[in-house]
């Protein structure tokens, strides 16, 4: 894979269709399904990610999605919000919030709303941005890290094809103070299948 020079200039679709969900760009006006998505069990999603105190209002979110939105326009972040097919229901969010142009590579990340896990919803939109980045953005890897304690957001890795590259042993404390393991996933172009 040559390395992407112009990173700016990569060409992304305004929406990717899934057959449960459609991946897009936040925009202007999603913020009250951003809050709704958070707000359904913010406890529970807590646990696993230190950026849910950021929203504590409907305006946070807006905040949140309208910021979201100029990044993709200057491809500074790539994220997308996992929607209901009728884009009525924010199922959560994933996409790309690290970068290597010269490799190419993308660091993946995602959240779930609760009443979506379980369905394989996170399943098909982690597939459906492997597919982005390997058939259309032409990148080499898509590599991601999790918390060793959370299991279904490692297994959902393994599902999808990505491969247990590390156990970071004791390598960082979570949000919450405490001293916690890493596992690092990765997938390589030469790896990727689009899912049967």
């Amino acid at each position: 894979m040559p390395a992407i020079e112009r990173s700016r200039l990569v060409q992304l679709p305004s929406k990717i269709l899934g057959r449960q969900c459609i991946l897009r760009p936040y925009r202007s006006g999603d913020g009250a399904a951003m809050w709704d998505a958070v707000n359904e069990d913010r406890t529970d999603l807590k646990t696993w990610l230190p950026w849910i105190d950021n929203h504590l209002s409907i305006e946070d979110s807006e905040n949140y999605v309208r910021n979201m939105a100029g990044k993709w326009i200057t491809r500074e972040s790539i994220t997308l919000g996992i929607f209901s097919l009728d884009e009525k229901t924010l199922y959560g969010g994933t996409g790309f919030h690290g970068f290597d142009w010269a490799v190419p590579s993308l660091t993946i990340g995602w959240f779930l709303r609760k009443s979506a896990r379980g369905r394989g919803i996170g399943t098909e939109a982690v597939s459906l941005c492997c597919t982005l980045a390997f058939e259309q953005i032409k990148v080499n890897r898509v590599w991601g890290s999790v918390d060793a304690t959370n299991e279904k957001s490692w297994k959902l890795f393994e599902r999808v094809g990505f491969r247990r590259e590390g156990h970071l042993r004791g390598d960082s404390r979570s949000h919450h103070g405490a001293v916690r393991d890493t596992f690092i996933y990765g997938m390589l172009a030469r790896d990727w299948s689009a899912p049967q």
